[in-house]
């Protein structure tokens, strides 16, 4: 009988534990958004500072991104920069069959010869400013050695980031079947595809870690070696300044075109706005097929949407204390959350967060992470590589939760 008094005391104990967090989620209601209709098969706009989502539709949806896999590509080449296993001035001579490419105008836009190298960096700007196919896979080969190498580097950093289900193949973007069998791995037929939440938090981890990428990335004109001269080619980011689809106050300076038959029209794109930095997803832009501004116009949409409905608030001050089931933390900084016009910042609710987004705040001289948990889109599902792996100390003594997982089992 005692033993059984025991063990209901510690079920009541765990209720008790538990009661305020599910009494905190019932009582978080979501804010009324305004409808948008984005012309796209999967689209988001989010702020890249904070990870919060404005808007998305479906961003869970694995789609075919086409040359958004460059995205992946050139943060590797980037950090293999920094790292200083590679170096701009490095050459670099292209295979026949990646020389080859660049005579069929479906496939890439800047020539290259076989008899020709080429430094680094110019590959480098090649790939971001006007996604040259085969400039992207000699900066990979320069990088690992092999076409198949690269591609297994870039399926685990991705994986590194959360990011489980990623089908990558080459390191392009272009459909398999376009390629040569020492350029891609898996079936001839495959195409690389993503989530509008996977490409959001690469997309924040490239910046994060280089935003000086962005000073590629907003160049509108590629200057390249061809035939003992520079040719100069134009940006395929119609948003930049100077080019016809750009608009006085929304100054893009990113990111990232995809094209391909099974990807259709699409486009990352990034600009600062209201003292932070906006990303926009846009994959297969709707419309008529001639139209090539679409998914540029998509973007605009989803930009003007922003500005339209919502305000970037100060929800909470410096050195400000809030509870959250009945315990204190005070933050370190101003808190920004956008949030729906004339909407009240009082309705706001938070908690611990999950994974490594979040404003800092201290609780018991420990500093965590919280986060807005009744926002209308939430938050990307972000967490840093390498940084959340659990170090186990070996101890005699166990937890108070083995105790309570050791009681159930052995309960019936």
């Amino acid at each position: 009988m005692k033993g059984f008094a025991k063990k209901f005391m510690l079920v009541m104990s765990v209720f008790i534990l538990t009661l305020p967090i599910f009494t905190s989620e019932v009582a978080a209601a979501t804010f009324t958004q305004p409808e948008l209709e984005l012309n796209a098969s999967a689209g988001m706009i989010f702020d890249e500072n904070s990870g919060q989502i404005v808007y998305s539709k479906n961003p869970d949806e694995k789609l075919a991104i086409g040359s958004i896999t460059k995205i992946v590509t050139l943060y590797l080449v980037t950090k293999a920069i920094k790292d200083g296993k590679i170096s701009e001035s490095d050459l670099v001579t292209p295979t026949q069959e990646q020389a080859d490419m660049t005579q069929d105008n479906e496939l890439t836009n800047v020539r290259l010869d076989a008899d020709k190298s080429y430094s680094v960096k110019d590959l480098y700007n090649a790939a971001w400013i006007v996604s040259s196919n085969s400039a992207a896979m000699m900066l990979a080969g320069k990088v690992a050695g092999t076409q198949a190498k690269f591609v297994k580097m870039m399926r685990k950093t991705v994986k590194d980031w959360g990011i489980k289900d990623a089908e990558l193949y080459n390191a392009s973007g272009l459909n398999n079947s376009d390629l040569k069998t020492d350029m891609y791995i898996g079936p001839t037929d495959g195409e690389n595809k993503l989530s509008a939440n996977d490409i959001g938090v690469i997309v924040k981890h490239v910046l994060d870690q280089y935003p000086e990428i962005l000073q590629t990335t907003s160049q509108t004109k590629l200057s390249f070696p061809i035939d003992n001269e520079i040719k100069t080619y134009d940006t395929l980011n119609f948003l930049l300044k100077g080019q016809r689809d750009y608009q006085e106050g929304y100054e893009f300076d990113g990111l990232k075109t995809g094209t391909t038959e099974q990807a259709g029209e699409s486009f990352v794109g990034t600009l600062p706005l209201d003292n932070t930095r906006l990303v926009t997803i846009v994959l297969n832009a709707q419309g008529e097929e001639n139209d090539n501004d679409k998914r540029f116009r998509s973007t605009q949409k989803l930009v003007h949407y922003l500005r339209d409905n919502f305000d970037r608030k100060e929800v909470i001050q410096k050195d400000k204390s809030i509870k959250i089931n009945n315990k204190k933390y005070k933050t370190y900084e101003p808190v920004y959350v956008w949030l729906p016009k004339n909407s009240n910042i009082e309705d706001l609710r938070y908690t611990v967060s999950s994974d490594d987004l979040g404003f800092t705040a201290i609780h018991n001289k420990q500093t965590v992470k919280l986060i807005a948990t009744n926002t209308n889109s939430g938050y990307l599902p972000f967490k840093k590589a390498d940084v959340r792996k659990k170090i186990h100390k070996e101890t005699n003594q166990k937890s108070w939760w083995d105790q309570i997982v050791e009681f159930f089992n052995h309960l019936f």
